[in-house]
């Protein structure tokens, strides 16, 4: 996942449809991310999953796309549009995630 301006974050923290935190137990630190934007009715969108590289492949990011998947699968009305842009392969195909092409392509807008 690539930075975020700290105005950015200041704005956009909080406004989620739905969190996820992932810290250790002992100190509270968090380790790792994931959250759900969207329109909470027909679009559905997870984004900014992320966990500390010294925490990756421990299980961790498989927590946070369970709590993630809990949420959608709970308040998504029938043919919601769930997608999200993966950087990795053979993850987030257990939930179901499959590539869009050819039917869509995800496209993105830097604003540097």
């Amino acid at each position: 996942m690539r930075s975020r301006s700290k105005e950015g974050i200041e704005k956009g923290l909080g406004k989620e449809l739905y969190s996820v935190v992932l810290r250790l137990k002992e100190t509270l630190e968090p380790v790792g991310m994931g959250r759900v934007v969207g329109d909470g009715g027909t679009i559905f969108v997870i984004c900014d999953m992320a966990v500390l590289e010294n925490w990756q492949r421990k299980g961790g990011g498989t927590m946070i796309m369970e709590a993630l998947m809990e949420f959608i699968l709970r308040e998504a009305p029938p043919k919601s549009y769930v997608n999200l842009m993966a950087d990795i392969d053979g993850f987030y195909e257990r939930w179901g995630f499959v590539p869009s092409l050819p039917r869509s392509r995800g496209m993105v807008l830097n604003t540097d």
